[in-house]
């Protein structure tokens, strides 16, 4: 008698095992970015084919786009039943400068009315801030100096996304040293968001940036709460990422975003010169590495 009413529970138990294991998973939406020579917005036939679920085109060079190149791209993207979700290279580093001694506010401001209104037509929820050439400041110019801009910049930015009504958020992306000489770690760039203190500036984490600065991964849980999306790319060669082999800040990586219960998206932010080849194998990799996480 007792073995039968024990029958009921262990199918239960038999039928719920696939369920806990995969809740030990990461549950992400797979995209791909502006980088190098890889355009979503162009290929986003290949991506779409590949089984990615959104692109991340460059803000300022979709801006830059005459409308009616603009439109063709959209109409490509749309027919792959790819969204825009996120948007990287946020601001024109040639054009635009928001340290040192010359700083233009109307310039910054204007900008920023029509780049924002048009990602928010395009359907983003994530714009990412690297734009080096516009952040980095001059050789010389006090740090403190340039740091306090960054601040009045992202609140501006953040004011304009608030009084629009405008459904995105900015992500302040840490980039290693090489690209710019300030917010290079992801505790800098959560130390400025906290500083910003404002509920549309949040961060991202670059694992490509992260392994070259030698950041411990495990930064990752004490930014929990501002954490709004992830880039990726190969450590040792930029490239879209294929697999782990030798590389074990994958793994920790993979399993801190399960501890943190990170539930939102990943773009590849790399360079491939075939993507049609490439596109594929990697989101595969990826797809194996949130699976596994723990």
């Amino acid at each position: 008698m007792r073995l039968a009413k024990l029958f009921p529970v262990l199918a239960l138990l038999v039928v719920a095992a696939p369920s806990l294991a995969r809740a030990q998973g990461l549950s992400l939406r797979y995209g791909v970015a502006t980088f190098g020579d890889v355009e979503p917005l162009r290929d986003a036939t290949t991506l779409g084919a590949c089984g990615y679920d959104y692109i991340e085109p460059g803000l300022a060079k979709t801006l830059a786009l005459p409308e009616a190149d603009r439109q063709e791209q959209l109409r490509k993207m749309a027919a792959a039943r790819l969204r825009v979700e996120t948007m990287n290279w946020f601001l024109p580093g040639a054009d635009i400068k928001l340290t040192g001694p010359a700083v233009d506010q109307v310039k910054v401001r204007d900008f920023l009315e029509r780049s924002l209104e048009l990602a928010q037509r395009l359907g983003a929820r994530v714009i990412v801030f690297g734009s080096p050439g516009a952040r980095s400041f001059p050789e010389g110019f006090p740090r403190e100096q340039a740091w306090d801009q960054l601040k009045t910049f992202l609140r501006t930015a953040a004011g304009i996304i608030e009084s629009h009504n405008y459904g995105m958020v900015i992500g302040i992306e840490h980039l290693r040293k090489p690209e710019s000489n300030i917010i290079n770690t992801v505790a800098e760039a959560a130390r400025l968001a906290r500083e910003v203190n404002h509920p549309k500036v949040k961060i991202i984490v670059d694992f490509y940036h992260l392994t070259f600065e030698n950041e411990d991964p495990d930064v990752i849980l004490g930014a929990r709460d501002l954490i709004v999306h992830l880039q990726i790319a190969d450590p040792a060669r930029r490239g879209f990422p294929m697999q782990d082999t030798g590389e074990p800040r994958y793994r920790r990586f993979f399993d801190n975003l399960a501890k943190i219960g990170y539930k939102g998206r990943l773009s590849i932010e790399a360079n491939s010169s075939d993507v049609a080849g490439d596109c594929g194998p990697a989101l595969k990799f990826l797809k194996e590495m949130a699976a596994s996480a723990k």
